[in-house]
């Protein structure tokens, strides 16, 4: 790009940055009229740790994560089918790019568990990875998160008959706010966060059981995937249980479970307790049964923490994201989210190579035979 092209660039990211100053929460707080423009949707997240509910289907419920991991699953599909539908010696562009990433993974696998190992691993491995990555890529898109809306609402009722003498004033309500309050001192609370419409007026006598207002909320049709802990858990559950059966088709029932469960010195101790001429060996051999049983059950309790690790992990780390691109965008929209998306791209990246590489090195060390010699 020419000097002159670099320059205007420039002068439009400057200005898109003084505009997004002036609309987002810095210009508000120094009464700079708003930009409606530039008026950040608000984003309701009614659930933390797993999406929010958008239909039932029978005893199921479909969430806006499982809607987003469905179109996760799809797109893969469509482009894993436009890149291979037709086939060729001489790749084309796409058939390339695949081929080439595909390999660099597979590369990466048989560096790490060798040859053999590595292509039983990699299906599950390229799977995670796959997953992880684009979950947290699609995540970014514009339709992820605020803008399209499923709205949830629900009446407000009176508990008690009498006057209403106060009002809320906000169109915004959180849980168990103050909605409308009775000359008795009754109080009437929001039941959930979300726009309130109000259905009575100051000074309106009310019945029990009358409608007061209706509260409005609207959950995003789509949230990445990456920031459900089920989704994460999920994903934990079938690297750890994929690493167990690696590990036990490896080295045979007997000598995989003997890492876990280890009686054998410890029995050999009690027989010598009873073996006349070698009880004094016996002491010892009880110290060291007594520690290998020790020892094997935190080898279990620790590889049941990987689940938890697995899980958190990558929950808290696209959860941190979501957050963080929320936050520059509600105080400067525009340039200041730009960054931030950059550095998310990266996170995402890594956040996928780190789930496969741990899968990867455990898996390694699972099938490794006799680890003493």
């Amino acid at each position: 790009m020419s000097r002159r092209g670099c320059s205007v660039v420039l002068l439009v990211m400057a200005a898109l940055f003084l505009v997004g100053l002036a609309g987002g929460a810095i210009g508000r707080a120094l009464d700079i009229g708003p930009i409606e423009i530039l008026k950040v949707p608000v984003l309701e997240i009614h659930e933390f740790f797993r999406g929010d509910p958008i239909f039932d289907v029978g005893p199921f419920t479909i969430s806006n994560t499982l809607i987003a991991s469905w179109l996760t699953v799809i797109l893969v599909i469509a482009f894993a089918f436009a890149a291979t539908r037709k086939m060729r010696l001489i790749p084309g562009r796409l058939q390339g790019l695949v081929e080439v990433a595909l390999e660099t993974l597979l590369n990466f696998v048989e560096g790490v568990a060798g040859k053999r190992d590595g292509r039983r691993f990699f299906p599950i491995i390229a799977t995670i990875f796959i997953v992880v990555i684009f979950n947290a890529y699609f995540a970014l898109l514009p339709f992820f998160g605020p803008g399209i809306y499923v709205t949830e609402q629900e009446e407000v009722h009176a508990s008690t008959s009498g006057v209403i003498v106060e009002l809320v004033e906000e169109e915004k309500v959180e849980d168990g706010s103050v909605i409308a309050r009775l000359e008795d001192g009754e109080e009437i609370t929001a039941p959930m966060s979300g726009h309130v419409h109000l259905e009575v007026e100051p000074g309106e006598s009310i019945t029990a059981g009358q409608p007061v207002a209706s509260i409005t909320s609207q959950p995003p049709l789509f949230r990445s995937a990456n920031t459900d802990i089920n989704m994460t858990l999920a994903l934990a559950l079938v690297a750890v249980v994929s690493i167990e059966l690696w590990g036990l088709m490896s080295r045979g029932f007997r000598h995989y479970i003997s890492e876990y469960i280890s009686f054998g010195q410890l029995a050999r101790g009690i027989k010598l307790l009873f073996t006349r001429g070698r009880a004094s060996a016996a002491p010892l051999a009880l110290l060291t049964g007594v520690i290998n049983v020790i020892m094997g059950m935190l080898e279990a309790v620790s590889h049941m923490t990987r689940i938890i690790s697995f899980a958190f992990r990558l929950f808290g780390n696209m959860t941190a994201g979501e957050i963080l691109l929320l936050s520059a965008t509600f105080l400067v929209p525009w340039i200041m989210a730009i960054p931030f998306y950059g550095l998310e791209l990266l996170i995402g990246f890594i956040q996928a190579l780190i789930f496969g590489g741990l899968t990867l090195v455990w898996a390694s060390m699972a099938v490794a035979h006799a680890t003493e010699d």
